[in-house]
């Protein structure tokens, strides 16, 4: 299986549902690690915004649902982007029998976007 997904996020959507719905909002969709990093950074809302992106993305090149929650997008140790699972999501994944999983960030302060490879 080797499809692909990409998203587009405007930065200011994220900031918007962020001051409307608070910490309800960012603990519903983000994980612990994201908000940590995203909040490490003078203006998190790009960077909240492009993990946003890449968990559409993903969504979009897998055809399935998940718990935006159970999905984090981390830095390894080189500071590249990748997908973290949890509880359902992780063994949804599992099942699949991905070979390789690869997701791609980029922002500016008004857009952010993700693409997602899969096989």
């Amino acid at each position: 299986m080797n499809r692909i997904g990409i998203d587009l996020v405007e930065v200011e959507r994220i900031r918007d549902l962020a001051e409307k719905w608070g910490d309800r909002f960012l603990q519903r969709v983000f994980s612990e690690e994201e908000i940590r990093y995203s909040f490490r950074n003078r203006d998190p809302w790009p960077h909240l915004a492009a993990r946003f992106a890449a968990k559409e993305a993903l969504v979009k090149s897998l055809g399935k649902a998940f718990t935006f929650r159970e999905i984090s997008v981390e830095n390894d140790q080189d500071g590249r982007p990748v997908f973290r699972f949890y509880g359902g999501s992780e063994q949804m994944v599992k099942n699949l029998g991905l070979k390789s999983l690869e997701v791609s960030l980029t922002h500016t302060k008004l857009s952010a976007i993700a693409m997602v490879a899969v096989e």
